[in-house]
């Protein structure tokens, strides 16, 4: 990854405004329904919804009759959820849309009591949205310390500076096919089952989870040097997954290098984690059985992993199903 997109790595201070964006409509000249939705048209029908979702009123948007919605897994009626919740759009993070599955997806934060994230998938089909999935990692309160892992209190700053990276079109000579997008984001999840596997990480990877840094950070709460993305594959970290299921990649864009994910890590737990050869008392997110219902976006350049951006539910029940497959 280039050095000016990973300046927050090394402790440079960087304060950017995160304060509420507005969203546009679908434009009226919109080809006919007959044909398929293209990257303006889906990046539309998101702007819209969005739009629509600030205000509280679906009653605008063109919802098939037999569209299906769910929010964190389990289905909702259009304009109850979030729709109740949201206090305004509070960070406009990745729009990517795929005109070959007609899906467009959106991460990004919204304000409900405390900052939270937020990921919706819009399936479009003759003009109308026929599927609405939507992830809300709900925030909580930042000033109280942390109690077993699973806060979210994302750094908007950090998702800003990001941001750009994972929007830059990449130049022809260091993009890869779809399938080789897809195959790398499966590699990456192959390579969490079955430690350390074949994984086609950058040097420079990074990941961040929830709003928060999670490799190559000093901070860590591990007990361990700070570790880029193979380096922790290389300790195993994550071998207390015991699968990754359920596994999507329902939008590619080529030409930027992302592919978004979607599944399930099933972590069964365990009351001791081996750290270098040794038994030692797990902590609660891993001695505890949950799901971690997963929505990541992998930015891949030249073939490498360079940038990984998950906005998940991490503590779900053990063996919850997204709902779409």
């Amino acid at each position: 990854m280039r050095k000016k997109h990973l300046i927050f790595i090394f402790g440079l201070a960087i304060v950017l405004s995160c304060s509420t964006w507005t969203t546009g409509a679908l434009g009226a000249s919109a080809p006919h329904a007959s044909e398929t939705c293209n990257h303006a048209c889906l990046n539309g029908f998101m702007d819209r919804y969005l739009a629509a979702l600030a205000k509280h009123d679906p009653s605008s948007l063109p919802i098939a009759s037999n569209a299906r919605l769910t929010q964190n897994t389990k289905p909702v009626k259009l304009g109850e959820g979030v729709w109740k919740t949201i206090e305004h759009i509070k960070f406009r993070g990745e729009t990517i849309s795929d005109p070959s599955t007609e899906q467009v997806v959106f991460f990004g934060a919204i304000q409900e009591k405390y900052p939270s994230l937020l990921v919706v998938r819009l399936k479009i089909a003759g003009r109308k949205i026929t599927q609405v999935e939507t992830t809300v990692a709900h925030g909580t309160n930042p000033v109280l310390p942390p109690r077993d892992g699973f806060e979210v209190t994302p750094d908007l700053s950090l998702l800003a500076v990001i941001k750009p990276f994972l929007e830059t079109t990449l130049p022809p000579s260091q993009r890869s096919s779809r399938a080789q997008l897809i195959a790398a984001a499966n590699a990456y999840f192959d390579g969490i089952e079955h430690e350390p596997g074949h994984v086609p990480f950058a040097p420079g990877c990074n990941r961040i989870e929830n709003g928060q840094l999670t490799t190559n950070n000093p901070t860590n709460t591990e007990g361990l040097p700070p570790l880029g993305c193979e380096g922790q594959f290389k300790a195993k970290l994550f071998t207390y997954i015991s699968v990754v299921r359920d596994r999507r990649f329902p939008v590619v864009d080529v030409s930027r290098g992302l592919v978004v994910a979607m599944g399930v890590f099933d972590i069964p737990g365990s009351k001791v984690w081996i750290r270098d050869g040794k038994a030692i008392p797990a902590p609660p997110a891993i001695r505890n059985p949950r799901s971690n219902v997963l929505n990541e976006i992998f930015k891949i350049e030249g073939g490498k992993i360079h940038l990984i951006q998950a906005f998940n539910i991490a503590d779900a029940p053990y063996g919850t199903s997204t709902g779409w497959r």
